[in-house]
């Protein structure tokens, strides 16, 4: 129910809904579109973050951040948005979607790296495609490849296995591979299907070295990192700044102040400000 629902400013949640019985979200290539433009139209009006999603014919998963307490209020106007045009569409009435959505809350990076994963793995593991790869409705195609236009904000997730994007992409299409034949059960099914499938990758990559992952989920090294931008005398690059204000979110969320960063990183306090707040800079 929503109302147990853990809403927090500048929460991350991964968003399941589904159809209703064997009812169908998605009849033809249009229905998909229509939902992908309401929800950067969502995105947009509601200042979300979308980190990635997968829309499947009877269900679908989105992976987002918001930074407001504003995700049911998004949820309600992209799932009766896109309600309405289906009805209106195949000129039936009744419900499109089954129930109130549901939203697993997510306070650590192994989550972010694990929930990213069983998302551009879902196609794959209901048989809906031969390569993970080869999938249109997802944006697996953002993390691994050079998409340069998309209101997709993989960074959260990439930033989180090498600050260097390249890097991060060719680490990230590994785990994909790597991960194609762990068993995993249905979301919408199992509530416990998320968690299970983080314990069989745990497993995997215990026995792994998965390029300079040694272990499922890379250590964030943050006086390694630090270091890195102290050297620097300015950041222009945008994935560098997206680098860099991951870095001062990770150092704020272990307590330190913005003074304290600001000296750490030889910045101004001004600088770190706009960083936090979104800022160009």
């Amino acid at each position: 129910m929503v109302g147990r629902k853990v809403i927090v400013k500048g929460g991350v949640y991964h968003i399941t809904q589904r159809a209703p019985g064997r009812e169908l979200l998605f009849l033809e290539n249009r229905d998909y579109l229509k939902f992908l433009s309401l929800l950067k139209k969502m995105k947009k009006e509601f200042n979300l973050s979308i980190i990635c999603f997968s829309l499947l014919p009877n269900h679908l998963h989105i992976f987002l951040k918001i930074k407001e307490v504003n995700l049911d209020k998004a949820m309600k106007n992209l799932f009766q948005s896109y309600a309405q045009y289906f009805n209106t569409k195949y000129q039936r009435k009744g419900h499109v979607f089954c129930g109130v959505y549901r939203a697993s809350f997510c306070d650590r990076d192994d989550y972010l790296i694990t929930a990213s994963l069983y998302i551009h793995l879902n196609a794959y593991k209901a048989k809906l495609t031969e390569s993970p790869f080869n999938y249109k409705w997802h944006s697996l195609d953002v993390y691994v490849k050079g998409v340069k236009t998309t209101f997709i904000d993989k960074g959260l997730v990439l930033n989180t296995l090498d600050f260097n994007l390249e890097k991060a992409k060719k680490i990230y299409r590994k785990l994909i591979e790597e991960a194609c034949d762990i068993e995993c059960e249905s979301l919408i099914e199992n509530k416990y299907a998320l968690k299970s499938f983080y314990g069989k990758l745990l497993d995997r990559f215990k026995e792994k070295t998965i390029s300079k992952v040694t272990s499922f989920v890379p250590v964030f090294e943050l006086e390694e990192q630090i270091k890195k931008f102290v050297s620097k005398e300015r950041v222009f690059a945008i994935e560098e700044k997206s680098a860099l204000r991951y870095l001062i979110e990770q150092l704020r969320s272990r307590g330190f102040s913005v003074s304290e960063i600001a000296s750490k990183l030889d910045y101004n306090r001004c600088h770190v400000y706009s960083l936090l707040s979104n800022k160009t800079v």
